[in-house]
């Protein structure tokens, strides 16, 4: 048997492909057997769910996704057992495709073709002698040597033919890699998993700020207008400060606080009543398994708790079992508490409420943007969690001493704590201006979290 599978809505909605093979992934990863569009089907994880055969029989998996797995309407819990014309959805919004098993069809059998009869011999006259036989002529040299030559041509076309064949399957070979390498990159965007880069970037924000910096100085140089004069002047000081911010980010051994750090950073799983599951990030901040997170996370807009929690440290399979200990009221912070017992990583510490952050200082965010559509290590069916790095600046502190982050984040990072060249945790991430593409972030200054841990403590 093999599985026809056709894509009815979406952004590939009319693509049908037929597999003969027993274990077919489905996602927004290019690399899945089905790919889903990585730009359009945003209901959809990179590695969402498995076709997988089993004799005559195939199931639908669900690998862990973000927003479930539906067949017919109905979201699954383990694997289902499909039948010809069952839908599968991938998310309650996403794209739906439609199931097919298709018998293996027997193979094509060509009639041979007849010969042709023999022609009637003619019949000679009684009077008539047989003509006699004649000896056919020996080829000649010219004949042989023209012969030889065009058995070789033949070979040196069949040659060309064949080397022909080759460079066109290299070539698309080599498309083919740059198309797939192009949708990869996309659909995790350009500063997600990798410390270099993150760096990279800070030499690029350098080199823009230089930029902008010589053309202000030209501009200053002709400016005669007072008020014109007066503006370009808080703009050059703007991006001198911007320099001078750049310029001693790129000088903090960020590999060193991320190994003091990235262990005590957590993926937080959360399940609500209705089956609905999210994730954030979370850190740890005493050795029995104390959490940091923000109480979006753990709490719905209607004010639900979840029924279940589950924290997966980074570096491991586990995924230990937790509870909601404490939320605060005036601010998006909330503790959540192992129930596992053991003794548990934590962050390198906790910056005293007396040393407040100034604009400019340099920080970094180390959390879980894109949540598991990020890329991990592990299997798709038992992910190892890492934690992204993401280097930058304060760039504003606003009122009730909220923080502006000029650094990178997104979707699943809420609860990230924000650290400071030393490695202590300066504040806590929340949230971020949409517009901005993931590049403004705000944070909550870690003194807003201190009655809630004094209150833990006591508690202890």
């Amino acid at each position: 048997m093999r599985c026809e599978l056709k894509i009815v809505s979406g952004g590939r909605a009319g693509h049908r492909e037929v597999f003969d093979k027993p274990y077919l992934t489905l996602g927004r990863d290019p690399q899945s057997d089905l790919p889903l569009d990585p730009n359009q089907d945003l209901d959809a994880s990179t590695r969402h769910a498995a076709v997988v055969r089993t004799g005559d029989r195939f199931v639908v998996r669900d690998l862990g996704s973000r927003n479930g797995t539906f067949v017919n309407g109905h979201r699954i819990t383990g694997d289902t057992e499909l039948k010809g014309g069952d839908r599968l959805r991938f998310g309650p919004q996403g794209p739906e495709v439609e199931f097919h098993a298709v018998a293996d069809g027997a193979e094509q059998v060509v009639p041979a073709v007849r010969a042709p009869a023999p022609a009637p011999k003619a019949t000679a006259a009684p009077s008539a002698r047989p003509p006699a036989a004649r000896t056919p002529p020996a080829p000649s040299a010219t004949s042989v040597l023209r012969a030889q030559v065009n058995q070789q041509a033949a070979r040196y076309r069949w040659a060309l033919v064949v080397l022909a064949f080759v460079v066109v399957a290299a070539v698309v070979v080599v498309l083919w890699q740059g198309w797939t390498a192009q949708r990869q990159f996309a659909s995790i965007g350009t500063v997600v998993d990798s410390l270099s880069r993150e760096v990279r970037m800070l030499r690029v924000a350098q080199a823009r700020a230089d930029s902008e910096a010589t053309t202000l100085r030209g501009q200053l140089a002709s400016e005669r207008d007072p008020t014109r004069l007066a503006s370009l002047q808080q703009e050059y000081a703007a991006v001198q400060r911007r320099q001078r911010s750049i310029t001693v980010a790129q000088s903090v051994n960020w590999a060193a606080i991320n190994r003091a750090n990235a262990r005590a950073v957590a993926m937080i799983y959360v399940q609500f009543p209705d089956d609905s599951t999210f994730t954030g990030t979370g850190f740890s901040v005493s050795a029995n398994g104390l959490l940091l997170t923000n109480k979006h996370v753990v709490m719905d807009r209607a004010g639900r708790t979840p029924i279940k929690i589950g924290v997966q440290f980074a570096g491991s399979r586990a995924v230990l079992r937790a509870v909601l200990e404490r939320v605060a009221p005036d601010v998006d912070i909330a503790t959540v508490q192992i129930t596992d017992s053991g003794t548990y990583p934590v962050v390198r510490g906790l910056k005293p409420d007396s040393a407040a952050p100034s604009v400019g200082d340099p920080i970094a965010l180390l959390g879980f943007p894109l949540g598991l559509d990020a890329p991990m290590g592990g299997t798709a069916e038992h992910p190892i969690v890492q934690p992204t790095l993401a280097p930058g600046t304060i760039a504003k502190i606003l009122t009730d001493s909220l923080l502006q982050l000029d650094a990178y984040s997104g979707t699943g990072a809420s609860g990230s704590p924000v650290l400071d060249r030393e490695g202590l945790v300066i504040g806590i991430e929340y949230g971020g201006l949409r517009e901005s593409g993931g590049r403004v972030v705000l944070g909550l200054p870690i003194r807003r979290a201190t009655p809630l841990l004094t209150s833990s403590t006591t508690r202890e």
